[in-house]
């Protein structure tokens, strides 16, 4: 497991190929996860959807599967996560309040990790800026080639974010970018899950999903 010096103490981490495919339904490695955390079971988690939907785990019930790609908590041994195979995983925590978001292109160019960052700090009634954020391992710029689509809808929300030949988009360094504009202190750990080794990733076949989840 991954984790973020940034983010310590509070409990979390980025899970890869030596944990085991996460992917929804995966009841049992949820739950020994949970265990290493020491955390609640079951992990808070939603179906994921590749929008900019942020909840409150308080609001989940056992038997919804509630539509969203970010989740954050107020409740102390709460656990939230997101499930991710080349999307971007980020993690925030801040005063009394943890958050766990699904950024993919579409999550990225709708503002997810700035939506989710103002929902967690006025739950936990802090300012954004005394948050502090990782962003976990997903694909980079050097795998991530991309159409014009992909290109102007990031380019949209961080304008300043590297690009590589004008067709590579990184979307962790799009994440970055957006946390440090606005204020939050923010780690980018691990590599790129396309051509790096340890990671699950959807192009380059992998049907198994790792997670990045966070306690309360």
């Amino acid at each position: 497991m991954l984790r973020s010096a940034l983010l310590s103490p509070a409990v979390h981490a980025f899970t890869g190929l030596a944990e085991g495919d996460l992917r929804r339904g995966n009841t049992e490695g949820l739950a020994s996860l949970a265990a290493v955390l020491g955390g609640r079971s079951p992990i808070a988690t939603v179906s994921q959807v590749h929008g900019n939907r942020v909840l409150a785990a308080e609001d989940l019930r056992e038997d919804t599967a509630l539509e969203a790609d970010a989740l954050f908590t107020t409740t102390p041994g709460t656990i939230v996560a997101v499930r991710v195979a080349d999307c971007v995983p980020v993690l925030l925590a801040g005063p009394g309040v943890v958050a766990a978001v699904h950024a993919g292109w579409r999550g990225t160019a709708a503002d997810i990790v700035r939506l989710s960052a103002a929902a967690a700090a006025t739950a936990a009634g802090c300012r954004v800026h005394e948050l502090r954020a990782a962003v976990g391992p997903s694909i980079r710029g050097c795998c991530y080639e991309v159409g014009d689509e992909v290109i102007q809808g990031v380019g949209a929300v961080a304008p300043g974010a590297s690009w590589r030949d004008g067709r590579h988009v990184d979307l962790a360094e799009a994440n970055r970018a957006i946390l440090a504009e606005i204020g939050v202190a923010v780690e980018v750990v691990g590599g790129c899950t396309r051509c790096g080794e340890g990671w699950f990733s959807h192009r380059r076949g992998d049907l198994g999903r790792q997670v990045g989840a966070i306690r309360a």
